[in-house]
């Protein structure tokens, strides 16, 4: 069975929709126009993609790393058939230590503790 996201995308309505995320990017970048803040997206969008094809990692300031990473072939089924995968570069995504110290901790804040 394929993978699928945990993300429920039918109930979930907190999902940042594409107007507005530039909506919200337009307002931190002194209200830009869309279309201005469009390409500013676009073109990072694009530098990413190019530094992948040329690097296969790319550091995002900030955020974390963009990496191809190669996937060892290995067995896999097919229908009724068992094949052999070939080997295979996948896109993950490696956020920087900050950011994930930042939202662990957020997490230990919004626990509840019940003392019986």
């Amino acid at each position: 069975m394929a993978w699928k996201p945990p993300i429920n995308y039918e109930t979930n309505k907190d999902l940042l929709r594409d107007e507005r995320f530039y909506h919200l990017l337009s307002k931190e970048l002194n209200h830009l126009s869309r279309d201005e803040v469009f390409l500013i997206y676009v073109a990072m969008v694009q530098v990413v993609a190019q530094e992948l094809r040329r690097h296969k990692v790319v550091r995002l300031p900030h955020l974390g790393d963009f990496a191809l990473v190669k996937r060892p072939s290995r067995p896999g089924v097919a229908g009724p058939h068992q094949v052999m995968l070939p080997e295979h570069e996948v896109l993950k995504f490696y956020p920087k230590q900050r950011l994930k110290r930042y939202f662990a901790e957020r997490q230990k804040h919004s626990r509840v503790t019940v003392s019986v």
